[in-house]
C-alpha cells in the first residue's frame, strides 16, 4: 500500500513581498519570513517579480533570500500566453501580477491550497477568480 504524502501549503510571492524580504522594514520581512515557514508544500518567486524587485541572484545581499527562496517560476510560452490572457481579463493587472497568477495556478496543480502574498489584493483576488485551484490572498 502506497503512503501519501499530505499535499502542503504553497506560496507565492509578489514584488512587495520579495522587496520586503530583500531589505524591506523588519516588520514586513518578518511577515514573509512567517509565510516562508508554514509554505510546507514550497514557494516560489516568479522571474518577473524578481526583476521588478531587483532580485539579483548573484548578489551578495540576496544570499538569505535565495536560501529562503531557492526556486524562480520562469514563463515559458504557454505561461506567457497564459498571463496576456488573464491580464486581458483583469483590465487592472499588471503584467507582474499575471505572472504571479500563473506562477499561482501553477503550483495549484501540485494540490492544497495556494497563498499570495501581495501589496494588492484586489488585483490579486480579481486574477485568482480567473484561475483553477483554490488560492488565499494575503496582504502584506
Amino acid at each position: 500500500m502506497a503512503h501519501r504524502r499530505p499535499v502542503g501549503r504553497h506560496l507565492v510571492l509578489d514584488n512587495q513581498a520579495a522587496s520586503a524580504l530583500l531589505r524591506g522594514p523588519q516588520a514586513e520581512r518578518r511577515q514573509v519570513i512567517e509565510a516562508l515557514a508554514a509554505a510546507d508544500g514550497g514557494s516560489v518567486v516568479p522571474s518577473a517579480v524578481r526583476v521588478e524587485a531587483g532580485w539579483d541572484r548573484r548578489a551578495r545581499p540576496a544570499g538569505s533570500a535565495n536560501r529562503l527562496v531557492p526556486d524562480d517560476a520562469a514563463l515559458d510560452r504557454h505561461g506567457a500566453d497564459r498571463a496576456a490572457e488573464l491580464r486581458a481579463s483583469v483590465a487592472a493587472a499588471s503584467v507582474v501580477d499575471a505572472c504571479v497568477a500563473v506562477a499561482a495556478e501553477h503550483a495549484a496543480v501540485r494540490g492544497g491550497p495556494v497563498e499570495i502574498l501581495t501589496s494588492d489584493p484586489g488585483d490579486m483576488a480579481a486574477l485568482a477568480a480567473q484561475l483553477d485551484g483554490r488560492f488565499e490572498i494575503r496582504r502584506l
